[in-house]
């Protein structure tokens, strides 16, 4: 995708990675391609496309995934090695929740609709690791 100006660029990149937007891509499309007349359907209000906070968060989001992922390398058989870049969206939840609450201020949601938004899907969203590391810390606390 091409965008004009880094800002436009930016909240796109928000809300494409949002639970809102992943809520809808699961009701929508075929939860394996993300295509064009996909994204280019998704209801954008115009406030969003210039809303600054949301393309820092965008940016940030952006910053955070790229600083989580991890490299990896594989052997083809012919030979060959690849190395490509492994990202993890569940250690930017903090990030995508913050979206998500913006976007449900730009789109008017209640407190009951950013909850759903939030948390659809979140089981089989979250790593199984997290959700382990989440088990411990309230067994400690406990």
């Amino acid at each position: 995708m091409y965008f004009h100006d880094a800002t436009t660029a930016d909240v796109v990149y928000a809300i494409l990675n949002s639970s809102l937007f992943y809520s809808y891509f699961v009701c929508y499309g075929d939860c394996f391609h993300l295509s064009d007349t996909l994204v280019s359907a998704f209801p954008i209000p115009a406030a969003a496309t210039k809303d600054r906070r949301l393309a820092e968060l965008g940016a940030a989001l952006a910053h955070d995934v790229t600083e989580n992922a991890e490299i990896k390398q594989i052997n083809t058989k012919a030979g060959d090695k690849i190395s490509y870049a492994e990202f993890f969206g569940w250690k930017s939840k903090r990030l995508i929740d913050k979206i998500d609450e913006r976007l449900a201020c730009l789109y008017g949601f209640s407190d009951q609709e950013l909850d759903f938004t939030q948390n659809f899907d979140a089981k089989f969203r979250l790593s199984q690791k997290d959700e382990a590391s989440e088990d411990e810390t309230a067994a400690a606390a406990n």
